[in-house]
């Protein structure tokens, strides 16, 4: 069981919802049915700014459901990651589909900065633990 973890600031949105927590850690969540556009990963690239305050930050990323990147979008990632807050990466898939954008977004865009993708929240944290 996860120990509860005071939320230190948190931001919602129709397609995601934030939160830093006091672990040190970003929790981003996307929304069933969320489309990942160029449009929507400006809007949270700004959000992870304000909620780290431009520090470098572990990020743990979750899906509810499906999730649809867009190719732009996936192309713009490696474009706008130097610009981005987060230390480290770590994906958390709940299904095959998951498992395969996030494995092909890190074979074929080779993101610079530690990337790791994980079938279990707990073993995503503890690897971000080390980037903290």
């Amino acid at each position: 069981m996860e120990p509860e973890l005071k939320i230190i600031k948190e931001v919602d949105a129709t397609e995601f919802n934030i939160k830093l927590k006091s672990d040190g850690i970003v929790y981003v969540w996307f929304k069933d049915n969320c489309v990942l556009d160029i449009d929507l990963q400006l809007r949270m690239l700004n959000c992870y700014k304000n909620i780290t305050n431009l520090k470098l930050t572990p990020f743990i990323f979750e899906a509810e459901g499906s999730i649809n990147v867009t190719k732009e979008a996936r192309d713009n990632a490696i474009k706008i990651e130097e610009d981005s807050p987060c230390s480290a990466m770590a994906i958390i898939v709940g299904n095959i589909a998951q498992a395969m954008i996030a494995n092909f977004y890190m074979k074929f865009n080779k993101p610079k900065r530690p990337y790791r993708v994980f079938n279990k929240k707990a073993d995503g944290i503890e690897w971000l633990k080390q980037y903290l």
